[in-house]
């Protein structure tokens, strides 16, 4: 493990206006450059909330509901995962988390962390996880939740008992060298498998129920690629340490947790998963954890249709 996290760039690769700025975070596992957007206040800060995307998704996902928050006094900061976005060495490289594997990327989160704080020392810090990031939030919080005031999870995958199968033959073909083969199968059991709900909306219409989203969402170049068995393995790994009946390493058993959840979200496996998933983070030792769950919302509650209604959540949550 190197020295602390230190921001290689601030507010010098691009800036948005006044309020948002991009910056590198250099990764203390790899070197590799780690792509973050901060969302600032025009006034006084009065908390920070930071937020971890999805698989196959970028920060920028995030961007209308940060500049809400921003709005409330709120510095959010998001990175790009590894193999996401732009902590990619070069584009063929979306979807391949490289050699650190999950203890790379929390620890690129975990760096984000301590950056951010150390800009606005003293100020509560929550974090927030969506999908894939929700997992890592889980599992970023089990190990060492001394930073944090409060963790949001949203959209969190239910869990499948497939995923430690999944997981071991993806060890085995990364270890044999077919880390960049992006496997077919894996790709229908997540977005084939979520949209057979939704026949007739077109593809991706799992995500949320407003078209434009999944327009944009589509359009994108640097969205919706198929993972790499590299990535599929960073993956189930977190799904399996999200859901683990282990109690957390470093567990402050009074941190508010708030679980959001589309009540048509497939990924989540409904009522059933949600409450597993609660009941999981219960079992690592947190007794103070809440839940929201929105009538006619899927996947993407933060980019839905009617989606103030979550975001005033989220300040509520924070005491704000």
């Amino acid at each position: 493990m190197r020295e602390k996290s230190a921001w290689i760039l601030r507010c010098c690769l691009e800036k948005f206006d006044e309020m948002t700025e991009q910056a590198t975070l250099r990764s203390r596992y790899d070197e590799l450059d780690i792509s973050v957007v901060v969302v600032r206040p025009e006034g006084e800060a009065r908390a920070v909330l930071q937020l971890a995307h999805g698989m196959s998704g970028c920060k920028e996902r995030f961007m209308p509901f940060m500049e809400f928050m921003a709005a409330h006094g709120v510095v959010c900061v998001a990175n790009d995962h590894r193999g996401h976005g732009g902590s990619v060495k070069s584009l063929k490289d979306l979807g391949y988390m490289y050699d650190g594997g999950w203890k790379a990327l929390i620890d690129d989160m975990r760096g984000v962390t301590e950056a951010i704080a150390d800009e606005y020392p003293g100020l509560p810090l929550f974090l927030l996880g969506h999908s894939m990031g929700s997992l890592a939030a889980r599992v970023y919080a089990k190990e060492d939740d001394s930073s944090l005031d409060g963790l949001i999870i949203c959209g969190s995958p239910g869990y499948t008992s497939v995923a430690p199968v999944g997981y071991f033959i993806s060890k085995v073909l990364n270890f044999m060298g077919s880390g960049r083969w992006r496997p077919q199968l894996a790709h229908r059991l997540t977005n084939d498998v979520y949209n057979y709900g939704f026949d007739g909306e077109g593809p991706m219409a799992w995500i949320c129920s407003d078209p434009q989203v999944r327009k944009d969402y589509i359009d994108n170049p640097r969205l919706g690629f198929r993972f790499t068995v590299n990535a599929n393995m960073v993956l189930m790994r977190l799904l399996m340490m999200a859901y683990s009946s282990e109690p957390g390493a470093r567990v402050n058993r009074s941190l508010p947790v708030l679980f959001l959840s589309g009540e048509d979200d497939p990924c989540t496996r409904g009522s059933y998963g949600l409450d597993k998933a609660m009941a999981a983070m219960h079992e690592a030792g947190y007794n103070d954890i809440r839940a929201k769950t929105y009538p006619a919302m899927r996947h993407e509650v933060l980019n839905e249709i009617g989606k103030e209604r979550v975001w005033q959540d989220v300040l509520d949550f924070m005491g704000l």
